[in-house]
């Protein structure tokens, strides 16, 4: 059974970008441009990993993630990858500090996104999450 990917990402030519990398690897790929969406569709159907951007309109990329975290398990252990324009070390560290998983900084390859996820997704299976 193929790994499902929700990707949360108000600018459909990211959100596009990164759905086809996604889907050549194999993934099945659900799609959301808000942070409200995104909620809704994990509580209905969780993936099995969340791609966030940071910054969007309404609900931004750290509170979803904050959210997320704040769920009852197993959802709560949805690995979690923030997209974000912003190339600071502080950027980063909030990305960590409400729970993510890795943290990529605009532009990207999407060869390095599909190598991350798979990474993640491993060792979630690897512990057993």
């Amino acid at each position: 059974m193929a790994k499902r990917v929700l990707i949360v990402e108000d600018e459909a030519a990211v959100r596009l970008v990164v759905a086809e990398a996604l889907r050549l690897e194999g993934f099945e790929v659900r799609e959301a441009r808000t942070g409200e969406e995104a909620l809704e569709m994990l509580l209905k159907d969780p993936p099995d990993l969340v791609i966030l951007d940071v910054l969007m309109p309404g609900m931004d990329g750290l509170t979803v993630c904050q959210k997320i975290r704040q769920l009852p398990e197993p959802l709560n252990k949805t690995p979690v990858v923030m997209l974000t324009a912003i190339d600071t070390q502080l950027g980063e560290r909030m990305g960590k500090e409400v729970g993510a998983d890795l943290y990529l900084t605009k532009p990207f390859s999407p060869r390095e996104l599909r190598q991350n996820v798979r990474e993640l997704l491993a060792q979630r299976e690897a512990i057993g999450e």
